[in-house]
């Protein structure tokens, strides 16, 4: 059974061409059509999900594990809008999602009838393709809206970037068809490698084999097969430092990842001596605070930038002399550096990462408080091999951020497009569901409570685990003040509760764990990943501890 819209039809048609087969719906009237076409044909793979905002973030974590786009649908009016917090993290994170949405017919638009706004192109600038289709059913209407669609998605999978077709429904919205009455033209877009002719990099080549402290950094990045075989090799040279963040995706004790753990309280002369003549820069969003200020104040004496083409240049640290618009991969096969320079720029980072660590196991012997810095010392520990960590915004990805991680196996993730916590918890289940690994989700209480609408999902695998850390109220805003304030005004930056998980959990039916005290903790992590027949929440509190301060204390000891 099939909609009798011809442009459902067509649009079905296409996105199977495309192998697009993952659909998040959010039920309405009006995108009935939508509705009935695809939970009704086997090639796709359909989810109801009713919170628009939750079902955003949960197709964005699908995207973020298959890399392909995926499909999110919705009714009329003000439905499309709560789909804005998603499709702009989509666009910052360069993850692609198709958004279609069913709208009125044009004609009835601003004249009180229910359930309109103007949807046409309401996502603007954070979409890379925004098309209104017709409802003309003639040759050249079919022929349009054909053409529409497979530009649209070919933006979207060419450029990882969320896209936006819009589609006006008249009634009848209800009418089936066992039989398609389309056969639509497929436009297959080929994507090129950017090429880049010898001579215009002669010069860059010599410096690069020339200089002898050169720091690779990598921000949010999903790299191409082989990638970290490839910066493995680059790490050999004595005269290249490479640092990685959380969100990079590439792991291994060849690189430096606990950033702020090494820089942190980093004074002016240690810096001088460490700083890069080249800074190389891959993917977008850097995490850390701390080396974006020291890059600015300090810069290097060349940046360069390699990744895709972007309209405005990524010159984060005002010091941008050189952009590669081509595959990492491949500017690292023309850069073609074997003639390593007598260096011992790596040596140094690596005897600063060593005094660091020593440091960092002493405080950790010694400090007895159940605070926010201990216990996700336990949990970040614990997590199992092979499985695959989310992580919520403000103070959890940058407690992760401190620790050098030695688990390779665990691949983390977090929405640092926009870094926003809404829909954390939605992307770690949309992830959940696609993935048959486990997946953990550390988040702290605002966010999880936030978010909590995200819990109301059908789909959500036995398997899937929140760590939640329960402080009593953000408490990110106590450590980046850099001034003491009032408590009245402390009390509009933060968001005090008394609030917990429990009674949540008990309404979807979740297992539910509470702990206030290290040995319970140790005691419930030891049976936390193991086979439960619901989702499991380990509620962790620790409000009793001043949290931003222990947290200061912390990186004054390993400064």
């Amino acid at each position: 059974m099939y909609s009798n819209k011809k442009i459902v039809q067509s649009l079905g048609e296409i996105l199977k061409a495309k192998s697009i087969f993952n659909v998040i719906i959010s039920p309405g009237s009006r995108n009935a059509p939508i509705i009935i076409h695809f939970t009704q044909n086997k090639s796709f793979k359909t989810y109801s999900i009713v919170d628009e905002r939750c079902a955003g973030f949960f197709a964005l974590g699908i995207a973020q594990q298959i890399r392909k786009p995926v499909v999110i649908s919705c009714t009329s009016g003000s439905s499309v809008v709560n789909f804005y917090p998603a499709i702009t993290e989509a666009f910052y994170q360069n993850v692609p999602l198709i958004l279609v949405s069913a709208d009125r017919p044009k004609e009835v638009i601003n004249i009180f009838e229910g359930q309109t706004i103007y949807q046409e192109n309401i996502f603007q600038r954070h979409v890379v393709a925004s098309i209104q289709l017709t409802e003309d059913e003639s040759e050249s209407g079919m022929w349009y809206n054909d053409r529409l669609i497979n530009e649209s998605i070919n933006e979207c999978v060419l450029k990882n970037k969320p896209i936006h077709i819009n589609i006006p429904f008249s009634e009848p919205l209800y009418g089936t068809t066992n039989h398609l009455k389309v056969k639509p033209k497929i436009i297959k877009a080929i994507p090129v490698k950017n090429y880049i002719e010898t001579y215009s990099y002669k010069k860059e080549q010599n410096m690069w084999k020339k200089y002898s402290k050169k720091m690779i950094l990598l921000g949010l990045f999903y790299p191409e097969k082989d990638m970290e075989k490839t910066l493995r090799k680059l790490s050999l040279d004595p005269s290249i430092a490479i640092f990685t963040e959380t969100t990079s995706h590439v792991y291994g004790k060849f690189f430096f990842s606990n950033i702020d753990q090494l820089i942190f309280n980093m004074n002016h002369k240690e810096w001088i001596n460490l700083k890069p003549h080249i800074l190389l820069t891959i993917g977008i969003n850097i995490i850390s605070k701390k080396i974006k200020l020291l890059l600015r104040k300090y810069p290097p004496v060349y940046h360069w930038h390699i990744g895709k083409y972007y309209k405005n240049y990524p010159d984060t640290y005002y010091r941008l002399t050189t952009y590669w618009p081509i595959n990492p991969k491949s500017f690292f096969k023309m850069i073609n550096n074997f003639n390593n320079p007598i260096s011992d720029y790596r040596k140094k980072w690596e005897k600063l990462r060593k005094e660091k660590i020593k440091k960092h196991k002493i405080f950790f012997k010694k400090e007895k408080s159940f605070s926010d810095l201990k216990v996700l010392f336990f949990v970040f520990k614990s997590i199992p091999n092979n499985t695959i960590l989310q992580l919520g915004n403000s103070m959890i990805i940058r407690y992760y951020q401190l620790f050098d991680k030695k688990k390779y196996s665990i691949k983390s993730y977090c929405n640092r497009g926009t870094s926003g916590i809404d829909g954390c918890v939605s992307t770690a289940i949309g992830s959940a569901t696609i993935i048959k690994k486990t997946v953990t989700l550390i988040i702290g209480d605002i966010s999880f409570f936030y978010d909590s609408n995200a819990l109301w999902n059908n789909y959500i695998p036995k398997n899937f685990r929140i760590i939640l850390i329960n402080n009593g109220g953000g408490n990110i805003f106590r450590f980046i003040s850099e001034s003491e304030l009032p408590e009245k005004i402390f009390n509009f930056f933060e968001t005090k509760h008394i609030f917990s998980a429990e009674k949540i959990c008990e309404m979807f039916h979740w297992r539910y764990e509470k702990v206030h005290d290290q040995y319970a903790l140790k005691n419930s992590l030891s049976y936390f990943w193991k086979k439960s027949n619901h989702p499991f929440l380990l509620e962790i509190n620790t409000q009793k501890y001043n949290n931003a301060k222990i947290l200061k204390k912390y990186l004054s000891y390993i400064s």
